[in-house]
This record gives structure tokens, C-alpha cells and sequence, in this order.
């Protein structure tokens, strides 16, 4: 595959968080019907019988960088668990905010991890997307800090390691021969942590049909291969801002499909967020473009 540019894998890492968006809703529906553990172990153990197969049908031995794919496996396993089980003793809008606040880890573990320098532009667009996230997601509604939040702060960090750890993995191996191992050991872990710690609950219906579907086919074979394969052409901290706009398309999901309401405050957030993607995107564009006229216009004659 000649290398994409990074346009166009960006805008593809734009896709992934509107399907991610979609996701909050299908899980919303599945969760009466299936349990929490078990949904994530379905979803990636299901992914990599996809995924697997399709691509040793295609020449790739994946199975020879099973080491890092493991490794991005028990990470990725790690962030929707404690997510997921922290979410049954806090509230939404606190685990939407207390998650996202991998983006502040993600700055030094870049730095630290895959050796990259920082751009100012990514950093001030990181910092206006945190803004937006704080007022999207208001945390400051249930007053105290509770057991839910230290367990989804340690999701975080989970999903921190995960997005450096794909940076620094793509460096040795194709990215895409690292997706089959880390949904099969996610989906392996979700799987022996839902037969220890939750009565397993699982009801035939196309209700739980369609959310599995949509979560395996789209939120984990779509979107997390996206990431996964295309992130690699981008940096952690761009990345990381990119993701911010999951928020924003769960929000617009959730007005259209399930009739949820949004106040003022969740707007402003959410415009808040583009404008701290935009901002990180043009920032390094609109240098270059400085520095390019000013080669020009110094440049003898």
C-alpha cells in the first residue's frame, strides 16, 4: 500500500470518530440485552474472526508481530473495561470527561515513548479541544469524587498507552498486520473478565443482534482498524485532537436517533472542540505557507 497523505489519513481517523459516535447509542440499546464484560468480549473476539482470516487470505502473516499486537491488546482490553465498569458508579457526563483526559497524558508519552517533538499549534488546539470537553460534558454536576471516577481515570490511561503505543509500534511493523492480535487478546481478556466478575446475560433478539453488528462490523473492525492503520501517518497529539470530535458526533446521534436534548452550554462545547481541531490541522499548514513565501522573498533574484 503506497504511503496515504496525511490529509486523507486524517479525515479517515475522522470517519473512525463518527462511527465511535454511533456507538454510544447502539451500546446504549444493547445493554438491555446483553451484558456490559460480555459485550466487549463479542465484539473483538467476533473482529478477529474477521479481520484474521481475511488478511492471511490475503498474504499477510500478521501472527509474526503477535508480540506487539498483544501488547496494544491488553491495553485496548484494559481502557473498555475499567470504562465500562466505572460507568456503573459515576455518571455519563463525568466518564466522558474523565476519559478524555488521556489527551493530557498524551503529550509527554509521545515525547517519552515515540521520541517526537511537540508543535505549538497541537498543543494550543489540545488545549482549546479540553475546554470544549469540559463544558460538553459539564462534570461538575455530581459534586465528590467516587470509586467510578478513579477507575475510569485508569481507562485513561489505558487509552493513552494505546494511541502512543500505536505510534511507536508502526515504526516496526505494518500497522495492519498489528489489528487481528490486539482485537483477539482484547476480546480473550473482556471474555475470562465477564465469566469471573458479572452474571452473564445474554438475549437473542435482533435488538442485541444489531447492536453486536454494529459494534463489531463498524465501531471495532471499521473504526479501530482506521485507527490502528492510519494513525501511524499522523502524531499522537493531532490524533488525540481529532478524537474530541467523538463527543460531538455522540451528541448529534443522540438528538437524531434517540431524542435526546442538548442544552446551550453542550453547544458551546461542542463548536469549542471544532474550533480546536481546525486550530491544531492549519496551524503547521499556515507556517509552512509563511516559511515558504518568506524562502521566496529572500531568495536572491
Amino acid at each position: 500500500m503506497s504511503r496515504p497523505s496525511r490529509l486523507l489519513a486524517e479525515s479517515l481517523l475522522v470517519l473512525a470518530t463518527i462511527i465511535w459516535g454511533g456507538t454510544f447509542v447502539a451500546t446504549r440499546a444493547g445493554l438491555d440485552h446483553v451484558s456490559p464484560l460480555l459485550i466487549i468480549a463479542i465484539r473483538f473476539m467476533a473482529s478477529f474472526l474477521i479481520v484474521g482470516p481475511a488478511l492471511a487470505l490475503a498474504g499477510r502473516r500478521w501472527w509474526r508481530h503477535f508480540g506487539l499486537g498483544t501488547l496494544l491488546g491488553v491495553v485496548l482490553a484494559g481502557g473498555y473495561m475499567l470504562q465500562t465498569v466505572g460507568l456503573q458508579f459515576t455518571t455519563a457526563s463525568r466518564s466522558a470527561f474523565l476519559t478524555y483526559l488521556f489527551a493530557i497524558l498524551i503529550p509527554p508519552l509521545q515525547r517519552v515513548i515515540s521520541r517526537r517533538r511537540l508543535s505549538a499549534g497541537n498543543l494550543i488546539g489540545l488545549a482549546v479541544v479540553i475546554v470544549g470537553t469540559v463544558l460538553m460534558t459539564h462534570p461538575w454536576d455530581t459534586a465528590g469524587w467516587n470509586e467510578g471516577d478513579l477507575i475510569t481515570l485508569a481507562g485513561a490511561v489505558c487509552f493513552a498507552l494505546f494511541i502512543v503505543l500505536i505510534d511507536r509500534f508502526g515504526q516496526d511493523a505494518p500497522a495492519v498486520d498489528l489489528v487481528p492480535t490486539q482485537f483477539l487478546v482484547a476480546g480473550a481478556i473482556a471474555l475470562v473478565a465477564a465469566l469471573v466478575f458479572e452474571p452473564i446475560r445474554l438475549a437473542i433478539n435482533p435488538a442485541a443482534i444489531l447492536t453486536i453488528g454494529y459494534l463489531t462490523l463498524l465501531g471495532t473492525v471499521g473504526a479501530l482498524g482506521l485507527q490502528t492503520v492510519f494513525q501511524v501517518y499522523s502524531t499522537p497529539v493531532r490524533a488525540t485532537t481529532i478524537y474530541a470530535l467523538e463527543p460531538v458526533f455522540a451528541a448529534i446521534f443522540g438528538i437524531t436517533l434517540i431524542g435526546e436534548r442538548v442544552g446551550a452550554l453542550e453547544l458551546a462545547g461542542g463548536a469549542i472542540i471544532l474550533v480546536g481541531v481546525l486550530l491544531s490541522e492549519l496551524w503547521e499548514h499556515v507556517i509552512r505557507r509563511r516559511a515558504a513565501s518568506a524562502a521566496v522573498v529572500s531568495s536572491p533574484q
